[in-house]
Protein backbone atom coordinates (compact mmCIF):
# COMPACT_ATOMS: atom_id res chain seq x y z
CA UNK A 1 0.00 0.00 0.00
CA UNK A 2 2.54 2.44 0.78
CA UNK A 3 4.58 1.68 -2.17
CA UNK A 4 1.50 2.23 -4.11
CA UNK A 5 1.08 5.97 -3.00
CA UNK A 6 5.09 6.51 -3.50
CA UNK A 7 4.43 5.62 -7.45
CA UNK A 8 1.15 7.41 -7.54
CA UNK A 9 3.34 10.85 -5.91
CA UNK A 10 6.23 10.49 -8.10
CA UNK A 11 3.85 10.30 -11.44
CA UNK A 12 1.82 13.59 -10.17
CA UNK A 13 5.41 15.58 -9.66
CA UNK A 14 6.76 14.21 -12.99
CA UNK A 15 3.92 15.49 -14.46
CA UNK A 16 3.75 19.09 -12.58
CA UNK A 17 7.53 19.12 -13.77
CA UNK A 18 6.68 18.71 -17.60
CA UNK A 19 4.10 21.40 -17.46
CA UNK A 20 6.28 23.91 -15.85
CA UNK A 21 9.11 23.16 -18.60
CA UNK A 22 6.50 23.50 -21.48
CA UNK A 23 5.26 26.98 -20.53
CA UNK A 24 9.10 28.18 -19.82
CA UNK A 25 10.05 27.15 -23.33
CA UNK A 26 6.72 29.02 -24.49
CA UNK A 27 7.33 32.11 -22.57
CA UNK A 28 10.78 32.53 -23.91
CA UNK A 29 9.29 32.22 -27.84
CA UNK A 30 7.00 34.82 -27.22
CA UNK A 31 8.69 37.40 -24.92
CA UNK A 32 12.76 37.39 -26.34
CA UNK A 33 14.32 39.24 -23.60
CA UNK A 34 16.33 42.73 -24.71
CA UNK A 35 19.53 42.13 -26.20
CA UNK A 36 22.15 43.82 -24.22
CA UNK A 37 23.55 47.14 -24.25
CA UNK A 38 26.83 47.29 -26.09
CA UNK A 39 29.63 48.64 -24.23
CA UNK A 40 31.90 51.37 -25.48
CA UNK A 41 34.68 52.07 -23.13
CA UNK A 42 33.56 49.83 -20.44
CA UNK A 43 30.39 52.40 -20.20
CA UNK A 44 26.70 50.51 -20.90
CA UNK A 45 25.34 52.44 -23.97
CA UNK A 46 21.51 53.07 -24.75
CA UNK A 47 20.10 51.05 -28.10
CA UNK A 48 17.68 53.14 -29.61
CA UNK A 49 14.48 51.94 -30.05
CA UNK A 50 12.05 52.19 -32.59
CA UNK A 51 8.22 51.99 -31.75
CA UNK A 52 6.00 49.81 -33.63
CA UNK A 53 3.20 51.07 -35.78
CA UNK A 54 0.12 52.09 -34.06
CA UNK A 55 -2.97 49.21 -34.63
CA UNK A 56 -5.67 51.29 -35.87
CA UNK A 57 -9.08 49.73 -35.20
CA UNK A 58 -12.15 50.54 -37.37
CA UNK A 59 -14.56 52.90 -35.95
CA UNK A 60 -18.24 51.46 -35.93
CA UNK A 61 -20.48 53.77 -38.24
CA UNK A 62 -23.76 53.01 -39.82
CA UNK A 63 -22.42 55.27 -42.53
CA UNK A 64 -21.74 54.06 -46.21
CA UNK A 65 -18.60 53.38 -47.04
CA UNK A 66 -17.01 53.92 -50.68
CA UNK A 67 -14.06 51.99 -52.10
CA UNK A 68 -11.21 54.40 -53.49
CA UNK A 69 -9.11 53.13 -56.47
CA UNK A 70 -6.62 51.60 -54.12
CA UNK A 71 -9.49 49.71 -52.36
CA UNK A 72 -9.41 51.91 -49.52
CA UNK A 73 -12.87 52.14 -47.76
CA UNK A 74 -13.95 56.17 -47.02
CA UNK A 75 -16.94 56.71 -45.23
CA UNK A 76 -19.66 58.97 -46.79
CA UNK A 77 -22.20 60.97 -45.77
CA UNK A 78 -25.96 59.04 -45.24
CA UNK A 79 -28.31 60.55 -47.73
CA UNK A 80 -30.16 63.73 -47.96
CA UNK A 81 -33.34 64.00 -47.01
CA UNK A 82 -35.96 65.58 -49.25
CA UNK A 83 -36.83 68.68 -46.98
CA UNK A 84 -32.67 68.70 -46.89
CA UNK A 85 -32.90 68.51 -50.66
CA UNK A 86 -34.94 71.45 -51.09
CA UNK A 87 -33.44 73.40 -47.72
CA UNK A 88 -30.60 73.37 -50.05
CA UNK A 89 -31.68 74.49 -53.48
CA UNK A 90 -33.10 77.18 -51.82
CA UNK A 91 -30.21 78.40 -50.00
CA UNK A 92 -28.23 77.93 -53.29
CA UNK A 93 -30.67 79.17 -55.85
CA UNK A 94 -33.05 81.66 -54.08
CA UNK A 95 -30.40 83.15 -51.72
CA UNK A 96 -29.10 85.85 -53.75
CA UNK A 97 -27.31 89.19 -53.29
CA UNK A 98 -29.43 92.15 -53.96
CA UNK A 99 -27.80 94.70 -55.58
CA UNK A 100 -30.18 97.69 -57.72
CA UNK A 101 -29.13 100.57 -59.35
CA UNK A 102 -31.92 102.77 -60.54
CA UNK A 103 -32.73 106.24 -61.80
CA UNK A 104 -36.67 108.32 -61.66
CA UNK A 105 -38.18 109.99 -64.45
CA UNK A 106 -40.68 111.68 -65.49
CA UNK A 107 -42.50 111.28 -69.18
CA UNK A 108 -40.15 113.81 -70.17
CA UNK A 109 -37.18 112.09 -69.03
CA UNK A 110 -36.12 114.67 -66.39
CA UNK A 111 -34.62 113.28 -63.28
CA UNK A 112 -37.03 113.29 -60.24
CA UNK A 113 -34.91 114.00 -57.27
CA UNK A 114 -35.62 113.68 -53.60
CA UNK A 115 -38.13 110.59 -54.46
CA UNK A 116 -38.75 108.35 -51.94
CA UNK A 117 -38.30 104.85 -52.95
CA UNK A 118 -40.15 102.19 -50.78
CA UNK A 119 -38.89 98.69 -51.41
CA UNK A 120 -39.05 94.85 -50.18
CA UNK A 121 -36.69 91.88 -50.79
CA UNK A 122 -38.53 88.70 -50.59
CA UNK A 123 -36.49 85.97 -48.38
CA UNK A 124 -37.19 82.75 -49.00
CA UNK A 125 -33.74 80.43 -48.65
CA UNK A 126 -35.19 77.32 -46.55
CA UNK A 127 -33.88 78.91 -43.18
CA UNK A 128 -36.60 81.89 -43.27
CA UNK A 129 -39.74 82.76 -45.43
CA UNK A 130 -39.88 86.84 -44.46
CA UNK A 131 -40.01 89.92 -46.28
CA UNK A 132 -37.68 93.00 -45.23
CA UNK A 133 -38.79 96.33 -46.03
CA UNK A 134 -36.57 99.48 -46.39
CA UNK A 135 -36.42 102.87 -47.78
CA UNK A 136 -34.03 104.95 -49.81
CA UNK A 137 -34.21 108.61 -51.41
CA UNK A 138 -32.99 109.31 -55.48
CA UNK A 139 -30.50 111.95 -55.79
CA UNK A 140 -30.28 115.78 -57.51
CA UNK A 141 -30.11 113.29 -60.80
CA UNK A 142 -32.82 110.68 -59.84
CA UNK A 143 -30.18 107.99 -59.29
CA UNK A 144 -30.59 105.65 -56.40
CA UNK A 145 -28.98 102.23 -55.06
CA UNK A 146 -30.40 99.47 -52.97
CA UNK A 147 -28.17 97.11 -51.68
CA UNK A 148 -26.99 94.62 -48.84
CA UNK A 149 -29.96 92.29 -48.58
CA UNK A 150 -29.94 88.59 -50.03
CA UNK A 151 -33.37 87.15 -51.47
CA UNK A 152 -35.11 86.12 -54.29
CA UNK A 153 -36.52 89.23 -55.39
CA UNK A 154 -37.20 93.24 -54.84
CA UNK A 155 -40.21 94.94 -55.21
CA UNK A 156 -40.16 99.10 -55.47
CA UNK A 157 -42.66 102.04 -55.61
CA UNK A 158 -41.02 105.41 -56.01
CA UNK A 159 -43.42 108.25 -54.36
CA UNK A 160 -43.33 112.16 -54.46
CA UNK A 161 -45.51 114.52 -54.23
CA UNK A 162 -47.07 115.75 -57.57
CA UNK A 163 -46.25 112.33 -59.16
CA UNK A 164 -47.46 109.18 -60.23
CA UNK A 165 -46.13 105.92 -61.15
CA UNK A 166 -46.16 105.80 -64.52
CA UNK A 167 -44.13 102.14 -64.82
CA UNK A 168 -45.61 97.99 -64.55
CA UNK A 169 -43.22 96.68 -64.20
CA UNK A 170 -41.75 97.26 -60.84
CA UNK A 171 -40.79 93.58 -59.23
CA UNK A 172 -37.55 92.43 -60.17
CA UNK A 173 -36.87 88.31 -59.62
CA UNK A 174 -33.14 87.73 -58.64
CA UNK A 175 -33.72 83.94 -57.72
CA UNK A 176 -31.65 81.67 -60.18
CA UNK A 177 -34.46 79.51 -60.44
CA UNK A 178 -36.07 81.95 -63.21
CA UNK A 179 -35.66 81.16 -66.32
CA UNK A 180 -34.50 85.11 -67.07
CA UNK A 181 -33.17 86.38 -63.22
CA UNK A 182 -32.72 89.73 -63.11
CA UNK A 183 -29.43 91.11 -63.86
CA UNK A 184 -28.18 94.73 -62.11
CA UNK A 185 -25.67 97.09 -64.06
CA UNK A 186 -24.58 100.25 -62.41
CA UNK A 187 -23.57 101.83 -65.25
CA UNK A 188 -27.22 101.48 -67.12
CA UNK A 189 -29.20 101.90 -64.03
CA UNK A 190 -33.04 100.74 -64.73
CA UNK A 191 -35.31 103.20 -64.84
CA UNK A 192 -38.72 103.69 -63.48
CA UNK A 193 -41.23 106.15 -64.74
CA UNK A 194 -43.26 108.18 -63.10
CA UNK A 195 -45.96 110.89 -64.38
CA UNK A 196 -45.26 114.95 -63.71
CA UNK A 197 -49.41 115.39 -62.97
CA UNK A 198 -50.18 118.13 -65.15
CA UNK A 199 -54.02 118.76 -63.56
CA UNK A 200 -56.78 116.82 -63.21
CA UNK A 201 -59.98 117.02 -64.87
CA UNK A 202 -63.21 115.87 -64.83
CA UNK A 203 -63.70 112.56 -65.50
CA UNK A 204 -66.52 109.40 -66.44
CA UNK A 205 -65.95 106.41 -65.22
CA UNK A 206 -67.69 103.46 -67.21
CA UNK A 207 -68.56 100.06 -65.39
CA UNK A 208 -71.13 98.37 -67.68
CA UNK A 209 -72.13 95.09 -67.85
CA UNK A 210 -74.41 93.70 -70.77
CA UNK A 211 -76.48 89.90 -70.86
CA UNK A 212 -77.09 89.49 -74.92
CA UNK A 213 -78.66 86.96 -77.44
CA UNK A 214 -76.37 86.80 -80.13
CA UNK A 215 -76.83 88.37 -83.35
CA UNK A 216 -74.89 88.68 -86.45
CA UNK A 217 -76.17 92.68 -86.60
CA UNK A 218 -73.29 95.66 -85.40
CA UNK A 219 -74.15 96.64 -81.65
CA UNK A 220 -73.20 100.26 -80.54
CA UNK A 221 -72.47 100.66 -77.18
CA UNK A 222 -72.92 104.61 -75.09
CA UNK A 223 -69.73 104.82 -72.80
CA UNK A 224 -71.15 107.73 -71.31
CA UNK A 225 -74.77 106.97 -71.06
CA UNK A 226 -74.77 103.48 -70.35
CA UNK A 227 -76.78 102.38 -72.96
CA UNK A 228 -77.04 100.34 -76.16
CA UNK A 229 -78.03 102.34 -78.68
CA UNK A 230 -79.10 102.31 -82.51
CA UNK A 231 -76.44 104.35 -83.88
CA UNK A 232 -73.56 106.47 -82.61
CA UNK A 233 -72.48 106.48 -79.71
CA UNK A 234 -68.34 105.71 -79.02
CA UNK A 235 -67.73 101.54 -79.07
CA UNK A 236 -69.26 99.18 -81.52
CA UNK A 237 -68.51 95.34 -81.32
CA UNK A 238 -69.75 92.88 -84.16
CA UNK A 239 -69.74 88.95 -83.18
CA UNK A 240 -69.48 86.30 -85.75
CA UNK A 241 -70.07 82.47 -84.64
CA UNK A 242 -70.42 79.28 -86.13
CA UNK A 243 -73.80 77.58 -85.51
CA UNK A 244 -73.89 75.02 -82.94
CA UNK A 245 -72.89 74.65 -79.68
CA UNK A 246 -69.64 76.54 -78.39
CA UNK A 247 -67.85 74.66 -75.83
CA UNK A 248 -64.68 73.37 -74.53
CA UNK A 249 -65.14 70.03 -76.05
CA UNK A 250 -66.45 71.39 -79.24
CA UNK A 251 -64.54 73.97 -79.73
CA UNK A 252 -65.89 75.81 -83.40
CA UNK A 253 -64.88 78.95 -84.60
CA UNK A 254 -66.27 82.60 -83.35
CA UNK A 255 -64.47 86.93 -84.06
CA UNK A 256 -65.45 90.06 -82.38
CA UNK A 257 -64.93 92.88 -84.31
CA UNK A 258 -63.84 96.30 -82.11
CA UNK A 259 -64.43 99.37 -83.84
CA UNK A 260 -64.46 103.21 -82.57
CA UNK A 261 -67.14 104.65 -83.48
CA UNK A 262 -66.24 108.04 -85.44
CA UNK A 263 -62.59 107.61 -84.26
CA UNK A 264 -59.89 105.36 -83.61
CA UNK A 265 -58.94 102.33 -81.14
CA UNK A 266 -55.49 100.83 -80.20
CA UNK A 267 -54.35 97.78 -77.70
CA UNK A 268 -52.91 99.42 -73.98
CA UNK A 269 -50.33 96.36 -73.99
CA UNK A 270 -51.89 96.47 -70.19
CA UNK A 271 -50.68 100.02 -69.77
CA UNK A 272 -53.78 100.89 -68.77
CA UNK A 273 -53.73 101.77 -64.76
CA UNK A 274 -50.04 103.70 -65.40
CA UNK A 275 -51.22 105.97 -68.27
CA UNK A 276 -52.58 109.33 -67.42
CA UNK A 277 -52.76 110.97 -71.33
CA UNK A 278 -54.42 109.59 -74.33
CA UNK A 279 -51.67 108.70 -77.11
CA UNK A 280 -51.94 111.46 -80.10
CA UNK A 281 -51.37 109.15 -82.62
CA UNK A 282 -51.31 105.06 -83.15
CA UNK A 283 -55.25 104.60 -83.38
CA UNK A 284 -57.00 102.76 -86.44
CA UNK A 285 -60.61 101.75 -87.22
CA UNK A 286 -61.10 98.18 -85.60
CA UNK A 287 -59.37 95.72 -83.92
CA UNK A 288 -60.63 92.13 -84.92
CA UNK A 289 -60.05 88.91 -82.18
CA UNK A 290 -60.61 85.57 -83.64
CA UNK A 291 -60.69 82.64 -81.53
CA UNK A 292 -60.43 79.09 -83.52
CA UNK A 293 -58.28 76.29 -83.59
CA UNK A 294 -56.53 76.83 -86.61
CA UNK A 295 -53.08 78.30 -86.63
CA UNK A 296 -52.11 80.72 -85.52
CA UNK A 297 -54.68 81.47 -83.52
CA UNK A 298 -55.61 80.36 -80.08
CA UNK A 299 -58.85 78.73 -79.14
CA UNK A 300 -61.17 80.30 -75.94
CA UNK A 301 -64.66 80.59 -74.79
CA UNK A 302 -63.80 84.22 -73.91
CA UNK A 303 -61.14 86.84 -73.70
CA UNK A 304 -60.10 90.23 -71.59
CA UNK A 305 -58.56 93.24 -73.69
CA UNK A 306 -57.53 96.58 -72.84
CA UNK A 307 -57.87 99.40 -75.24
CA UNK A 308 -57.45 103.18 -75.54
CA UNK A 309 -59.74 104.66 -78.04
CA UNK A 310 -60.96 108.26 -78.93
CA UNK A 311 -64.30 108.32 -80.49
CA UNK A 312 -67.07 111.06 -81.97
CA UNK A 313 -64.68 112.95 -83.89
CA UNK A 314 -62.23 113.19 -80.73
CA UNK A 315 -64.52 114.69 -78.57
CA UNK A 316 -64.03 111.63 -76.32
CA UNK A 317 -60.81 109.94 -75.11
CA UNK A 318 -61.30 106.36 -73.25
CA UNK A 319 -59.36 103.81 -71.71
CA UNK A 320 -61.17 100.73 -71.58
CA UNK A 321 -61.39 96.88 -70.62
CA UNK A 322 -63.45 94.81 -72.46
CA UNK A 323 -64.29 91.28 -70.84
CA UNK A 324 -66.13 89.00 -73.73
CA UNK A 325 -67.79 85.58 -73.66
CA UNK A 326 -69.50 83.95 -76.21
CA UNK A 327 -72.67 82.30 -75.59
CA UNK A 328 -72.29 78.37 -75.42
CA UNK A 329 -75.48 77.78 -76.85
CA UNK A 330 -76.73 79.32 -80.27
CA UNK A 331 -79.80 80.57 -77.90
CA UNK A 332 -77.84 81.40 -74.94
CA UNK A 333 -76.63 85.23 -73.57
CA UNK A 334 -72.97 86.96 -74.57
CA UNK A 335 -71.64 88.21 -71.81
CA UNK A 336 -69.61 91.87 -72.49
CA UNK A 337 -68.20 93.97 -69.39
CA UNK A 338 -66.96 97.30 -70.29
CA UNK A 339 -64.51 98.85 -67.18
CA UNK A 340 -62.77 102.34 -67.65
CA UNK A 341 -62.91 106.10 -67.66
CA UNK A 342 -63.25 108.59 -70.16
CA UNK A 343 -62.49 111.78 -71.05
CA UNK A 344 -65.88 113.66 -72.73
CA UNK A 345 -64.24 117.34 -72.81
CA UNK A 346 -61.86 116.74 -75.80
CA UNK A 347 -59.02 116.23 -73.61
CA UNK A 348 -56.69 113.75 -73.81
CA UNK A 349 -56.40 114.29 -69.99
CA UNK A 350 -56.69 110.79 -67.61
CA UNK A 351 -55.62 112.15 -64.64
CA UNK A 352 -58.87 111.85 -62.80
CA UNK A 353 -60.02 113.88 -60.17
CA UNK A 354 -62.35 111.60 -57.29
CA UNK A 355 -64.04 115.12 -56.44
CA UNK A 356 -65.54 115.51 -59.60
CA UNK A 357 -65.51 111.59 -61.22
CA UNK A 358 -68.92 110.89 -62.95
CA UNK A 359 -70.38 107.45 -62.46
CA UNK A 360 -72.42 105.70 -65.23
CA UNK A 361 -73.31 102.05 -65.69
CA UNK A 362 -75.28 98.98 -66.12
Amino acid sequence: MEARRAIFGFVAIVAVVVALVFWFGKKQTVESPPAASPVSNGVPQQTAITPSAPVSTPAQTNAPVVKTANGTNLPTSPPQSKVEREIGLLSTYNDVPIDFYGRVEDQFGNAVADATVNFSVRVMNGQESTVKRGQVMTDGNGFFTITGYKGQDLGLVPQKAGYALATTGTLFKYSRLEDQPYVSNSSQPTVIKMWKLQGAEPLVSINQHYKLHYTSAPINFDLLAGQIVPSGGDIQLTVNRAPGVISGRNRLDWSVQVAAVNGGVMDSGGQDRVTYAAPEDGYQPSMTFILSTNAPYKWSGGFDQGFFMMSRNGQVYSKVGLSFDINDAPDGFMSVTFGGVANANGSRNWEGDANTMQSVGQ
